[in-house]
């Protein structure tokens, strides 16, 4: 029997492997539709047709690089989707497809997947912080300003259906989770999502967030504490996130104790 350990290039390849079949689900339990192709899959929704994240194509086949891109843009186009946005896990691949994307005015994004190894954060949470689960609707006020910071230029239609979509995310993964710091005033302040299939043992937290005045309190610490506090307890033995390559937040992901396993890609080309 060969007991050798995988070597570390080999556990992470395993690791990445596991998050982005985790990803690939919660995007395929969240559409209304989905129209699968040798080259990929794209998901749909007539409910939230402005929702990029809801309306796309996820590339899963490492062939042709122009079979690829022609495939993507002839089904996102075939569903009048005004848009465009592409997904690739594959880190070579996204490299390889950026040249002929961004001839064709595609916004190239790279994030990367960062696993939390179980190290301590290099301080511990404020203990005096109160995390608590929260209801979705509450989020609502929170996500709605958000929204209205990152795209003024937009549609309060916009706007109202990037808010409403939050309630896919119930459909995201076997068990879902709000958690949330409040004010005095009862009002969210700082929260996070926590997506766990404890019977695969992995779980990802999502969507972290505090409100511009109440930043630089640990707000944000506390609550990512207790995502990965009830992670653990729920049996996971994989807890990750994504952060944006280019944002200041991968680098507290990394003080907390999350590291670097993969690279994937966003393409995105907005409308005419």
């Amino acid at each position: 029997m060969n007991t050798a350990q995988p070597r570390r290039g080999d556990q992470d390849e395993h690791d990445a492997a596991r998050m982005i079949g985790f990803l690939r689900a919660s995007m395929r339990s969240q559409a209304e539709r989905i129209v699968d192709t040798p080259t990929g899959f794209a998901v749909f929704s007539d409910t939230y047709r402005h929702s990029y994240d809801h309306n796309k194509f996820v590339v899963t086949d490492t062939g042709d690089l122009r079979a690829v891109s022609d495939t993507a843009e002839r089904v996102l186009a075939a569903e009048g989707c005004a848009h465009r946005s592409i997904v690739v896990h594959d880190e070579r691949l996204g490299e390889l497809l950026a040249p002929q994307l961004l001839e064709t005015r595609h916004l190239h994004v790279r994030d990367v997947l960062m696993r939390h190894d179980g190290q301590p954060a290099d301080r511990p949470a404020d203990p005096a912080v109160i995390v608590a689960e929260i209801a979705l609707d509450e989020l609502r006020d929170a996500d709605r300003d958000t929204w209205q910071t990152e795209l003024p230029q937009v549609s309060a239609e916009v706007i109202e259906q990037l808010v409403d979509r939050r309630v896919t995310r119930l459909r995201a993964a076997p068990q879902v989770t709000f958690l949330g710091v409040r004010d005095e005033h009862g009002r969210v302040v700082a929260h996070a999502d926590l997506y766990l299939d404890a019977a695969a043992g992995i779980a990802q937290i999502e969507d972290v967030q505090t409100r511009p005045a109440h930043q630089g309190r640990g707000l944000a610490r506390a609550v990512l504490d207790t995502a990965l506090r009830r992670a653990r307890h729920a049996g996971c033995d994989m807890v990750f996130l994504e952060a944006s390559v280019e944002d200041w937040p991968r680098r507290f992901y990394a003080r907390l104790g999350f590291r670097e396993i993969a690279v994937t890609h966003l393409f995105t080309r907005l409308p005419a």
